[in-house]
């Protein structure tokens, strides 16, 4: 689940990285050469299909996204379950149709050849970024379901859990014990 998780990871730091850069010389262009890359609005459009698609499962697997969890923390034991199982079928289900027709769309233009106009790059490579996403957001869903059925809902341990999350991890081996006072 590594590879997944720096998968998931690089996409969506290499899609906002670029949409940034080409952003950013687009406008320099605009106001110092008074003239527009024309190929700039659609690289930043394609790559940020692929960051939302993305951006969207590894909310998922962080459990970022907006929920209801009042009703879920203040259930009793046998309800709680139900709705968690509910919930997340529901969005598996949903999931699981972008699975398939990001996967028909891409496949069809695949097909077709469809290119982008100005760049001429397949379509698809884009377009993969939408059932890809159906995938790894089912695979995420599942997990975060199978952690939520063992996971204590008390006030304090839902504080504890969240002010974990919050506090930056280092790990010790990016400091050397030779050197004082400084990374490596």
């Amino acid at each position: 689940m590594r590879v997944i998780r720096f998968f998931e990871d690089w996409v969506v730091i290499a899609s906002f990285m670029v949409i940034v850069i080409v952003t950013f010389v687009n406008v320099l262009s605009r106001y110092i050469f008074k003239a527009s890359l024309a190929f700039s609005e659609e690289i930043t459009i394609n790559l940020l299909v692929v960051l939302t698609m993305m951006g969207a499962v590894v909310g998922i697997r962080l459990g970022a996204h907006l929920g209801f969890t009042y009703l879920v923390e203040n259930a009793k034991a046998g309800t709680r379950r139900a709705l968690l199982f509910t919930g997340t079928g529901l969005i598996v289900v949903f999931l699981a149709v972008l699975l398939i027709w990001g996967g028909e769309m891409t496949i069809a233009q695949g097909l077709r050849g469809r290119a982008t106009p100005s760049l001429g790059i397949p379509q698809w490579l884009f377009t993969l970024s939408i059932p890809l996403a159906g995938l790894l957001g089912i695979i995420r869903s599942i997990q975060a379901l199978r952690t939520a059925l063992g996971e204590d809902t008390s006030a304090e341990a839902v504080v504890d859990r969240l002010a974990g999350e919050a506090t930056p991890t280092v790990d010790s081996s990016e400091f050397s014990s030779d050197v004082k006072g400084g990374r490596k």
